[in-house]
């Protein structure tokens, strides 16, 4: 699996943190041949995007865009957009740090690229079981 991460932002991001929870979701959900990639942006940006795609107006703390249904070596499997000013506002109001607050983000918009979703209340359950599974592994490596 090969991650690109892009920041627009002035806010540390956790690279490797972030590519070892990835890679372990690729191998656990059997698709370790897709490309992501994930773009750290600013509330300004995400609201563009939530208007455009979502028809929603004001931020929201992440976007997954699925690309590919066929995986690959040069398959992209989606983007992954996350706001960083809402992900800093999120985790000072859940009081946690900021890295924690990203994986979970990173981890949540990856499920949705493999085609998890949450509408649905057993959906929701499974995909909030998935997130627990893979955030619980990163604990422990």
């Amino acid at each position: 699996m090969r991650i690109a991460i892009t920041s627009i932002t002035n806010c540390r991001i956790p690279r490797r943190k972030i590519v070892k929870l990835l890679n372990f979701i690729g191998q656990g959900e059997k698709s370790p041949d897709w490309n992501v990639s994930i773009i750290f942006t600013d509330d300004k940006e995400i609201s563009a995007l939530n208007r455009r795609f979502r028809g929603k107006f004001g931020p929201t703390d992440i976007l997954s865009f699925n690309f590919d249904d066929a995986p690959g070596r040069d398959s992209l499997l989606g983007e992954i957009y996350i706001s960083a000013e809402t992900a800093m506002s999120n985790a000072e109001k859940d009081e946690m740090s900021f890295t924690d607050e990203i994986i979970l983000l990173c981890c949540h918009g990856m499920l949705h690229l493999f085609g998890y979703d949450h509408l649905k209340r057993t959906e929701q359950i499974l995909m909030q079981n998935r997130e627990k599974y893979y955030l619980e592994k990163m604990k422990r490596c």
